[in-house]
C-alpha cells in the first residue's frame, strides 16, 4: 500500500497565529502514539498568519484512524476561534528519498 500524505494550509486571524499554533501542542504526544503515523509536522508560513501542517501515514488506514481519532476531533473547536481560513490536500507518495 502506499504512504499517504497530507498538506494542511492554515490561515490565523490576523495577529492571532501563535495562538493558533498553541492549539496544537497536545497534539504531537497524540500522533507520536499513533501506529503508522511516520510525519507529522507544523510550519510557520513566511506570512505571519499562515501555517502548515504537513502529515505522513504508512498507509491510509493509519491516516483513517487520525482522522478519526476523538483528539483530532477535540482539537477542531480548539483552532477555531483563531482561524480565518483553512484548506487540505491529501495524496498518495509517489517517490521519496531513501
Amino acid at each position: 500500500m502506499a504512504k499517504r500524505v497530507m498538506i494542511a494550509t492554515m490561515k490565523a486571524n490576523p495577529g492571532q497565529r501563535e495562538e493558533l499554533l498553541a492549539q496544537f501542542a497536545d497534539m504531537f504526544a497524540v500522533a507520536n502514539a499513533e501506529a503508522g503515523t511516520e510525519i507529522y509536522t507544523l510550519v510557520s508560513g513566511d506570512d505571519p498568519d499562515t501555517i502548515y501542517m504537513i502529515e505522513q501515514y504508512a498507509d491510509q488506514e493509519a491516516m483513517d484512524s487520525h482522522m478519526g481519532s476523538e483528539s483530532l476531533a477535540a482539537l477542531y473547536p480548539k483552532i477555531g476561534p483563531f482561524m480565518a481560513d483553512g484548506g487540505a490536500v491529501m495524496g498518495s507518495v509517489h517517490q521519496e528519498l531513501g
